[in-house]
């Protein structure tokens, strides 16, 4: 097996560094959990249908929320995402999350480049009657730019302005979407080119 293979053999975790009693903050830790374990079918009974996401530029609808959640857990490897600070004000939860994941799969339009990156940023979402109505994100995409080598401020700038703009929207796939032999850990275990096999395999379908 050589180093490249070897990495994207870990099952994702999410950690959460402080307790939140409140059944809102509960409600929104749930969204991340389903994401990473890969669950989309919680994911969307989670997310109101009129669900919207505002983040770095970006408005999805629903679908193309978990669409593109859908592609960045496919891309990522490695996950451990660790939420470090979660603050409820009524129907308000705003978290401050890092993440630490490995780039083994290509992600709007870049290729993979095996890198270790460091992803941190802060989302608040809105939660009613059991449902996320809403999220806001940010991330510090000047420094997951540095980590991937675009160069610092003109990575920046061509991502943060012409760069998303020439992608298409993100598409949902079925809730079965990178679960091998039924469960998404197997999917995690593989390796790169396994995982790369497996989502181009997927669209063929």
């Amino acid at each position: 097996m050589t180093p490249s293979d070897s990495l994207g053999q870990k099952v994702a975790q999410l950690i959460v560094a402080e307790e939140s009693p409140s059944a809102t903050a509960q409600t929104a830790i749930s969204v991340s959990r389903a994401i990473l374990e890969g669950n989309w079918a919680k994911l969307d009974t989670l997310l109101d249908s009129n669900f919207t996401y505002t983040g770095d530029g970006y408005v999805f609808t629903k679908d193309e929320y978990i669409g593109f959640m859908q592609d960045m857990r496919a891309a990522f490897s490695d996950f451990d995402m660790t939420l470090e600070k979660i603050v409820t004000e009524g129907n308000f939860v705003s978290i401050r999350f890092s993440s630490k994941v490995v780039n083994t799969g290509k992600f709007m339009g870049a290729p993979a480049n095996q890198k270790n990156l460091v992803v941190t940023g802060i989302f608040q979402r809105k939660v009613e009657n059991g449902k996320v109505m809403q999220e806001w994100q940010t991330t510090d995409l000047l420094g997951v730019m540095s980590q991937i080598g675009f160069g610092a401020t003109l990575g920046y700038a061509i991502f943060a302005t012409g760069f998303k703009v020439e992608q298409p929207r993100p598409a949902r796939k079925p809730n079965d979407f990178l679960q091998v032999d039924g469960k998404v850990e197997n999917f995690d275990k593989l390796s790169p080119k396994e995982k790369n096999r497996y989502v181009k395999n997927y669209s063929k379908k």
